[in-house]
């Protein structure tokens, strides 16, 4: 919300604000998560979408791909079952 919130603030000004949700990333700080490797982008791949999605003036960029979908079903889960389950 608040990214949101700054990038319509910041719209007639020419200032570009784009949210980005990059997943897991293989950096030492997901080393111990013991991901499955479909789950997982390699730094320089999400630097690479990063890239592509400022100069396309993207406004939410999931990376990879399927997080937005991932994210989407997620998002469905009603709020009680979500706090039990073990994500």
């Amino acid at each position: 919300a608040y990214l949101s919130g700054l990038r319509n603030r910041l719209f007639d000004s020419g200032v570009h604000v784009m949210t980005v949700k990059p997943g897991f990333v293989n950096t030492g700080m997901t080393r111990d998560m013991n991901l499955p490797a479909a789950l997982t982008s390699a730094p320089e791949r999400v630097a690479r979408d990063i890239f592509r999605g400022c100069r396309s003036g993207k406004d939410c960029l999931y990376t990879a791909w399927y997080w937005r979908f991932i994210m989407l079903a997620i998002r469905h889960i009603p709020e009680g079952v979500f706090k039990r389950m073990n994500l």
